[in-house]
C-alpha cells in the first residue's frame, strides 16, 4: 500500500478543492498500466473527487513528456481480442455521426490500433489518426494501411479543418482536457462534429460500484462527469446535439469474465463464457460511458442589421429562442426598440418553417440547432452566444411576441444603473393576466407554484413562470446554468441558481399576451412542468443540507467574451 497522502488537491478543471474519494493501491503507474485492456480491478492511485465540478482526478500521474513517453513505449495486444465488438462499437458511433457528418475529413485522436478509424474510411471518409503508441501506430498504418501521425494532440496542427474529430476514450486520459477540448474546436472546420467519449464517474453505475468501478484504471487521469462535460463543450460555443449513454459490443465471456472480477453475481456464468456461446456479441448500454456530439455552428450573419453597435461601453443583446416562429418574429421586430440593443440574435431549435430565413429578412443574426433539443438548451446557446460574442447584458425576449418587446429598456435599466444582476418581466405584478387572456388554470397554477417557490427559496417574488428576463453576463458567468435541464424547468433551476449566489433580482410589471400564434404548452406538458418544478425546490432544499447538487455548484467554465470584429467570422 502507498503511503497515505494529503486528503485535499486542487481541481486543474474548475479551480475547486477535491477530496480524497478512494485511497490508491499503488504509487507509479507504468507503461503496462496505461494499456486501454487493462481494467485490473482495484488497481490505482489516489482517486480525488471535486466537491463542486464532480470531477474524478489521480493527480499522482505523470504529465506533459513523461506522460507521452509512457504512452509511446506502451502495447496492448489484447485489446484486439474483441476485435469485432470494437469495430461494431465504432460503426456505431459512426452512424450517429453520420446523421450530421456523412462524409468528409475525419480525425481520430488516440486512434490506437485504428479500428473505428478502419471502419470510417470504409464508410467513405477521408481519414486521419493521431496516436501516441509506437506498437499500435505502426498496428494500424502496416496492417490497415491508415493515415496514422505519432503525436499528440497539443502539438497537431491542420490549417484545412476536420468534418469530424473524435476522442473515443481519450480525454481522461489526457493532461488538460480543457484545452483540448479548445484545441479540437480549432481543428474543426465551419460545421463540423466533434464526438467525445469517455466514462462518466457521476453515474449510477460508478457511483454504486464505488472503488470497484471499472473506470478507475492508472490511465485515467481525469474522469469527467456528463454534465461538467458537457458545460466545458457549451463554453466554448460549440452546440450539443447528442448526449446519450454509449451502447458497447463484446463478446459475451468479455462481459461475464470482467463483471465477475469485479464481485458481481456473475461467477457461476464462467463456463457458459467458456463455450460457443461466450463467443456471441452482445451489446449493453450501461449508463456510465457517455457519447457526447457537439457541433461547430456558425452563426448567419443578416445583410440587414434591425440592431447594430451603439458604441457605448454596456454591450446589449437581445436573444431571441424560436421555434417554428416565421410568423410572429416580424411582429416582435416591429416592435423591439433597435436603438436601446447593439445586437439581435435568434436561436432557431431546428424547426420546419422558414423561422430562419425570416429572422434574417427582419434583420436578426441566426443560429441555428443541428438538432430540437428544448426550451431550455435554446436559452443555453441564447446566453453562452450572446457572452462570448461580448456581451454585458443579455435580454431574452420570446420570438412568438408573447412578451412584450418595446419594453426591452426597462428590462435593462436596473442592470445598467447597478441595482440588479437580473430582471423579471412579470405579468403578476400588477395581476392583470386573466384579463390579457391568460386561461384561469394557468393562473392557478402559476400563483400555486410560485407561493411554493418563495416559501422554499425564502423570496417574495410575484412570478417565477415568465420567459421575459434579462441577466448581466457577470451573473451568469457565477452560476452554472449550463448544467441545467434542456427542458422548460432550466427556468426554474436558473432561478434556484440565483438564490442560491445570492444575485440581486428586480422585477417590472409585463402586461399578458396569450393569442393563437403564441407557444403554448398543454395541461398534461404544464403538470409534468409543475411536478419537475417542485423537485427542484426538494433538490433546493436537500442541497442546503447535503450539498449534493451539481446545478448549485459554482461553474467550471467562464464565458469568455471574443468580442469578435468581424462579424462573418462568428462560429
Amino acid at each position: 500500500m502507498p503511503e497515505e497522502t494529503t486528503k485535499t488537491t486542487d481541481c486543474r478543471i474548475c479551480g475547486g478543492t477535491a477530496d480524497l474519494a478512494y485511497p490508491g493501491t499503488i504509487d507509479v503507474a507504468g507503461s503496462a498500466a496505461m494499456a486501454p485492456s487493462n481494467h485490473e480491478s482495484r488497481i490505482y492511485c489516489d482517486l480525488f473527487r471535486c466537491r463542486d465540478c464532480g470531477t474524478v482526478i489521480q493527480p499522482s500521474l505523470p504529465a506533459g513528456g513523461d506522460l507521452h513517453d509512457l504512452y509511446r513505449d506502451m502495447t496492448d495486444t489484447s485489446y484486439l481480442d474483441e476485435e469485432a465488438g470494437r469495430r461494431a462499437t465504432g460503426d456505431r458511433l459512426l452512424d450517429m455521426i453520420a446523421k450530421y457528418k456523412p462524409g468528409g475529413r475525419l480525425l481520430d485522436v488516440g486512434c490506437g490500433h485504428g479500428l473505428l478509424l478502419d471502419q470510417a474510411k470504409k464508410a467513405g471518409y477521408d481519414t486521419m489518426g493521431l496516436e501516441l503508441s509506437s506498437a499500435n501506430a505502426a498496428h494500424a498504418r502496416d496492417e490497415l494501411g491508415l493515415d496514422v501521425r505519432e503525436v499528440g494532440l497539443e502539438d497537431f496542427l491542420d490549417e484545412q479543418g476536420f468534418d469530424v474529430v473524435v476522442l473515443a476514450d481519450v480525454i481522461e486520459h489526457l493532461t488538460d482536457p480543457v484545452s483540448a477540448i479548445d484545441h479540437c474546436k480549432r481543428l474543426l472546420a465551419p460545421g463540423g462534429v466533434l464526438c467525445i467519449v469517455t466514462p462518466d464517474p457521476s453515474a449510477r453505475l460508478a457511483r454504486l460500484a464505488r472503488g470497484n468501478w471499472w473506470g478507475f484504471v492508472p490511465a485515467h487521469t481525469f474522469l469527467l462527469p456528463r454534465l461538467t462535460l458537457a458545460e466545458l463543450l457549451s463554453a466554448t460555443g460549440l452546440v450539443i446535439s447528442e448526449n446519450k449513454d454509449l451502447v458497447r459490443t463484446f463478446a459475451f465471456s468479455y462481459w461475464i469474465n470482467g463483471l465477475a472480477d469485479r464481485g458481481f453475481p456473475f461467477s457461476i456464468l464462467r463456463p457458459i463464457g467458456k463455450s460457443p456461446l461466450g463467443r456471441r456479441m452482445v451489446s449493453l448500454p450501461l449508463g456510465d460511458e457517455v457519447v457526447i456530439l457537439a457541433h461547430n455552428v456558425a452563426v448567419q450573419v443578416t445583410g440587414k442589421p434591425l440592431m447594430t453597435d451603439r458604441g457605448g461601453d454596456l454591450k446589449v443583446h437581445v436573444v431571441l429562442p424560436a421555434y417554428n416562429a416565421a410568423k410572429t418574429l416580424p411582429l416582435v421586430a416591429k416592435e423591439i426598440p433597435a436603438d436601446k440593443a447593439d445586437r439581435g440574435l435568434v436561436v432557431d431549435d431546428h424547426g420546419p418553417d422558414d423561422t430562419v430565413q425570416v429572422a434574417l429578412d427582419e434583420g436578426f443574426d441566426v443560429l441555428r440547432h443541428p438538432k430540437n433539443r428544448g426550451y431550455g438548451a435554446n436559452q443555453k446557446t441564447c446566453y453562452s452566444r450572446a457572452a462570448l460574442d461580448g456581451a454585458d447584458v443579455v435580454v431574452m425576449v420570446h420570438a412568438d411576441n408573447q412578451y412584450d418587446p418595446s419594453l426591452l429598456a426597462e428590462m435593462v435599466q436596473p442592470i445598467a444603473e447597478g441595482r440588479a444582476d437580473c430582471v423579471i418581466g412579470s405579468r403578476m405584478l400588477d395581476d392583470r393576466a386573466i384579463s390579457g387572456g391568460m386561461p384561469r388554470w394557468k393562473w392557478v397554477g402559476n400563483k400555486f407554484l410560485t407561493w411554493c417557490e418563495n416559501t422554499a427559496f425564502r423570496r417574495d417574488y410575484s412570478e417565477y413562470h415568465t420567459g421575459y428576463r434579462a441577466f448581466s453576463v457577470d451573473c451568469l458567468n457565477k452560476i452554472a446554468f449550463l448544467r441545467n435541464d434542456d427542458e422548460f424547468v432550466f427556468d426554474q433551476e436558473i432561478f434556484a441558481q440565483l438564490t442560491a449566489s445570492g444575485a440581486r433580482v428586480v422585477e417590472i410589471a409585463i402586461p399578458t399576451r396569450y393569442f393563437l400564434e403564441a407557444s403554448s404548452v398543454s395541461f398534461r406538458t404544464s403538470v409534468k412542468y409543475g411536478l419537475k418544478t417542485l423537485r427542484v425546490l426538494y433538490r433546493f432544499r436537500r442541497d442546503e443540507r447535503k450539498r449534493d447538487w451539481a446545478v448549485l455548484r459554482p461553474p467550471a467554465a467562464k464565458l469568455r467574451a471574443e468580442r469578435l470584429s468581424d462579424p462573418a467570422s462568428r462560429s
